[in-house]
């Protein structure tokens, strides 16, 4: 009797759960994947001239600027549905905000100039100057990599912005203390990972540190000294001795440094690497190491030729249960980086491919201007967008340049 007591008291929580909030359905896409390739012919002529990008971009920024939070950040920590990713801790939510807020500002940073996009990135430094610090507080579990990673981006791209100048100094102050973080939890074998079930171990063991969180971390390291924040030569050198150890010879990536000894599983496989392909290759080419132009541009090919796959996996709701064990939580960080490596190639190849990655981010935009891959928590959006008119701003960037 007690067991069927508790079982109904557990389908009333989980059905009070479903009913509260933002319901499932408004986070159900009403675009799929398909339609970015769809975009690909129907809108090539106009995305050509730039203005079906323009737009989209201008919708996505409109998205942010509505929905920023009165405290400047975006996001908030209520979950769009119930089983959300495990947190290890409520500081998460702490990681997870400062992430998305970082990447939002670093996608303002990039759009057209105008009083709204002024004020909302003011407030959105403050709101990350300000921040709770994402501290690591569970052995297992520490997705403030993330915050720190694109903190300290954040920061760095912003302090190059002569309309933050009154920000400054706090934010210089700020980069600084999330390098130090950052540079505190990297990996005993010089990577960066967000887990470490198995040694639990500070700093962590590596064992399941990725080369996607570690090109990541080595971008954002890479603009810190841009804008004249010192980063340890033998950091750096630690990273790109474990990113040049997971990378496969046909250009792939191992998923994490556990899977060294499968190099030619679904995963790694370049149809299942290609989410998280455009990062390493974005980190050796933003820091000239390793990989030559027509590298990228090879790695840019394979994206486009086998981006289907990552598009099964786009807005899942369970992480690796597409093809390849593709995840939907790497589809945006993917086009990210692709947009970041097409600044990389030759200037007469840019154009065409910021022509294919934009259509693709138009074709899955929202109605209301935002853009997603991955549920999480009341982060989805904001993120989402976050990358979204970075991506957007630097494809038109490119089309531009192309004219």
């Amino acid at each position: 009797m007690a067991v069927r007591h508790i079982k109904a008291l557990t389908l009333t929580l989980l059905l009070a759960a479903c009913s509260t909030g933002v319901k499932h359905d408004e986070l159900s896409s009403s675009r799929s994947a398909a339609a970015g390739e769809e975009a690909l012919m129907d809108d090539a002529s106009a995305l050509e001239q730039g203005a079906a990008l323009k737009a989209a971009l201008d919708k996505s920024v409109g998205y942010l600027l509505k929905n920023q939070n009165p405290d400047g950040s975006w996001g908030h920590h209520l979950p769009w549905r119930p089983n959300d990713i495990m947190i290890g801790g409520f500081n998460t939510f702490h990681a997870f905000g400062s992430a998305s807020t970082a990447l939002v500002c670093m996608g303002l940073l990039q759009v057209d100039d105008s009083t709204e996009v002024r004020d909302a990135l003011a407030r959105g430094f403050r709101s990350l100057i300000a921040a709770e610090d994402a501290r690591r507080i569970d052995g297992r579990v520490f997705y403030n990599t993330w915050a720190h990673t694109y903190m300290v981006e954040a920061f760095a791209m912003g302090l190059q912005d002569a309309r933050l100048a009154e920000l400054h100094g706090q934010m210089r102050e700020r980069c600084m203390r999330e390098l130090d973080a950052l540079l505190k939890i990297q990996c005993l074998n010089g990577g960066w990972g967000y887990y470490d079930f198995g040694q639990r171990m500070f700093p962590p063991s590596g064992d399941i540190a990725t080369p996607f969180n570690t090109a990541a971390a080595l971008v954002a390291m890479h603009a810190a000294r841009e804008a004249g924040i010192s980063v340890p030569q033998k950091v750096i050198d630690g990273a790109f001795e474990f990113l040049r150890t997971c990378r496969v010879l046909n250009g792939a990536y191992l998923y994490s440094y556990g899977h060294i000894g499968s190099p030619t599983g679904m995963a790694n496989n370049i149809r299942g690497s290609i989410g998280r392909s455009q990062s390493g290759n974005c980190a050796f080419g933003t820091w000239k190491r390793l990989l030559e132009e027509k590298d990228i541009r090879q790695g840019l090919d394979d994206f486009f030729t086998h981006h289907h796959y990552i598009a099964c996996g786009l807005h899942r709701q369970w992480p690796h249960e597409a093809f390849y064990a593709t995840a939907p939580y790497y589809y945006l960080f993917g086009h990210h980086y692709a947009a970041c490596n097409i600044a990389l190639v030759d200037k007469d190849a840019r154009p065409g491919y910021a022509r294919r990655l934009g259509a693709i981010i138009a074709g899955i935009q929202e109605e209301d201007g935002s853009i997603w891959d991955y549920p999480l928590y009341g982060y989805t959006k904001a993120y989402g967008t976050g990358y979204g008119a970075g991506i957007l701003a630097r494809c038109l960037k490119a089309l531009n340049e192309g004219k």
